[in-house]
């Protein structure tokens, strides 16, 4: 029984749900109690009123029946009336002993009048209507004093009935009165222990909504809303706690980014200024500074070994002689190279200076070596920018040799073109010229006539003469960035000028792609073309014609009027033919030349260009 009460007491103290159901419990019990009590008051009241009408009737009754023994025609009915009296008085007899608890005056006095009534009254009565004349004169004296007693009666169950009902009504105040002060100790507690804690939960829970995690609960009881309370302010402290290192993280990802940032800002620049096709050593040595004063290094410099052999070379740098001095003086260049295998960060652990290396495989190779400020720890971010652009040099480097190959390639190139022009005109001419000289001296010592080989002399070296100036000329030509087509408008309108007429020219080129070498060649076959039709055709009239078919072929057509020639009565020193066919080889094309005396002179140039014979392999 003791752990039961224990037990109760503790859910009580444990939970507010338990206490409304207590107190709603006794405001049931309460009212259950109002309402059967008064159910069952009411119904004792409801028979306390059917006895005193009883009562009542029982006095009339005596009364008449003392009137009708007394008239002698009434006195059989008067025996029906004491028969009804007996009746009625027995069961109020039973009405009063059932409803009256104990001893009490109504039952003694009901128990007089019953007693009274059987052993005088009525013996009396039914003597006296059987017509006894004595019984006739004392039931006229006894029946007032008779009515008394049952007056007394009622007036017992009256005051019974009274009292019942001040009982009922004390009862009912007394309920209401403890249904009322359990309704406001029940209101006081839901306000205290579910409506204000609540409350404060909502309130605190707005206050945490608009971003302030200071805020606290303060009932924090062992009850459902404590356990609330307290569970609300550690999720509160929890979340101040991540929002806090939240905010510590946002700043720490901010400063990363903004790392980040300027990190892939200065390899744009670094990139950009790299990637330019006119790089040039100094402006090598200022992106070195640049990324040094960015990333806060040391001095650095590029060393580059010629075909893997050491030492290597200085290229360019900012180390001072007393850095190269120191750094150099502790290893050899094999050792520098050899660090390149390990990472910036090992590296930097041992020493102050890493190495990034510099070169492909195969080809250039060399190092990039980078003091350090500081013997700190090498960030890895910083780590990663270095070796990018470490990377970006390298790719820079082997660019500007490439670039520097292919420009000492195209001066080779350049002058074996000069070289074939040179053979292919002028020393042919000078050929021919000499063969005339050895003639001429033939001729002299024989002593004939000179003036023919002499004639022969001039006309050969007046030819020389103009292949040379047309070779400065086309030596000089050069299409700039306006293009292949204002080139060759500006050298059919030179050649418009050369022949006093004007050269037509229809060009349908300008949605095909030559490269540089093919525009040179097909402007130089052309100008050759015009060239010929100036010095030999004695045209009127001239066009050049470019078009391109379905499979990107380009055709070229250089047509005159002129008076044409025997293809196979070409003078010894005349070449132009010949150069014109050695291009077309060179554009892997085709050149034929369409002519006969008197007929004009057309030449045909077929090729494809090579980004298109690329496209097709």
């Amino acid at each position: 029984m003791k752990r039961f009460v224990v037990s109760i007491s503790q859910a009580l103290h444990d939970s507010v749900l338990v206490r409304l159901g207590l107190a709603m419990g006794i405001l049931a019990l309460l009212s259950f109690a109002s309402i059967v009590t008064s159910t069952v008051i009411a119904e004792n009241i409801s028979g306390q009123a059917s006895a005193i009408n009883v009562s009542g009737s029982l006095r009339m009754m005596s009364f008449r029946s003392l009137s009708e023994v007394q008239q002698p025609d009434k006195r059989a009915q008067a025996l029906d009336t004491i028969e009804q009296f007996e009746r009625r008085l027995h069961g109020l007899d039973r009405h009063v002993q059932s409803k009256t608890a104990g001893d009490s005056p109504s039952k003694q006095a009901i128990n007089v009048v019953t007693l009274r009534w059987t052993e005088h009254i009525r013996p009396i009565a039914r003597a006296a209507a059987e017509g006894n004349g004595d019984a006739l004169i004392q039931m006229a004296q006894d029946i007032p004093g008779f009515v008394q007693q049952i007056d007394y009666v009622v007036q017992l169950i009256e005051e019974d009935l009274e009292h019942k009902v001040r009982w009922l009504r004390a009862t009912q105040f007394a309920l209401l009165t403890l249904i009322l002060l359990v309704s406001l100790v029940t209101s006081w507690m839901l306000r205290r222990q579910l409506v204000q804690p609540l409350a404060q939960l909502l309130k605190a829970a707005k206050t945490v909504s608009r971003g302030s995690f200071s805020v606290r609960v303060r009932h924090v009881s062992g009850d459902e809303l404590g356990q609330l309370g307290r569970a609300f302010n550690t999720m509160v402290a929890e979340i101040a706690s991540m929002y806090g290192n939240l905010e510590e993280k946002v700043d720490e990802k901010t400063r990363e980014l903004t790392r980040t940032n300027e990190s892939l800002e200065l390899l744009y620049k670094v990139s950009q200024k790299l990637s330019a096709s006119d790089l040039t050593l100094e402006q090598l040595q200022g992106i070195l500074r640049e990324v040094e004063s960015s990333l806060e290094l040391g001095h650095s410099m590029i060393c580059i070994s010629d075909n893997g052999h050491l030492p290597a070379h200085p290229v360019v740098g900012d180390l001072t002689p007393d850095e190269v001095s120191k750094w150099c003086g502790q290893q050899d260049c094999g050792q520098c190279f050899a660090r390149t295998s390990e990472t910036l960060s090992q590296q930097a652990e041992s020493s102050n200076v890493v190495v990034v290396p510099i070169g492909e495989a195969g080809g250039l190779q060399g190092t990039l070596p980078i003091m350090l400020r500081s013997r700190d720890p090498l960030p890895a971010d910083t780590a990663r920018l270095i070796e990018t652009v470490g990377h970006h040099v390298s790719n820079a480097l082997i660019n500007m040799r490439r670039t520097e190959e292919k420009h000492r390639l195209a001066v080779l190139e350049e002058r074996s073109v000069i070289a074939r022009e040179l053979h292919d005109s002028i020393a042919q001419s000078l050929s021919y010229l000499r063969i005339q000289v050895t003639r001429l001296e033939k001729c002299i010592d024989q002593g004939c006539d000179a003036r023919t080989i002499a004639e022969e002399l001039k006309d050969g070296l007046s030819s020389a003469y103009r292949e040379l100036r047309e070779l400065i000329t086309t030596f000089r030509l050069r299409i700039d960035e306006r293009g292949f087509g204002v080139a060759l408008e500006e050298t059919i309108a030179e050649f418009s000028t050369k022949l006093a007429f004007p050269v037509e020219l229809h060009n349908t080129l300008s949605g095909i792609v030559l490269s540089g070498n093919e525009e040179m060649h097909v402007i130089r076959i052309i100008r050759e073309a015009l060239s010929n039709i100036e010095r030999h055709a004695g045209a009127t009239q001239a066009a050049v014609n470019i078009s391109v078919d379905a499979e990107h072929s380009v055709c070229i057509r250089i047509s005159d009027n002129g008076k044409g020639f025997n293809p196979a009565e070409i003078p010894e020193n005349h070449f132009g033919t010949s150069i014109m066919r050695d291009r077309a080889h060179i554009l892997e094309g085709e050149l034929s030349v369409d002519t006969a005396p008197g007929a004009g002179t057309t030449i045909n140039l077929n090729f494809l260009p090579q980004k298109y014979r690329q496209t097709e392999h």
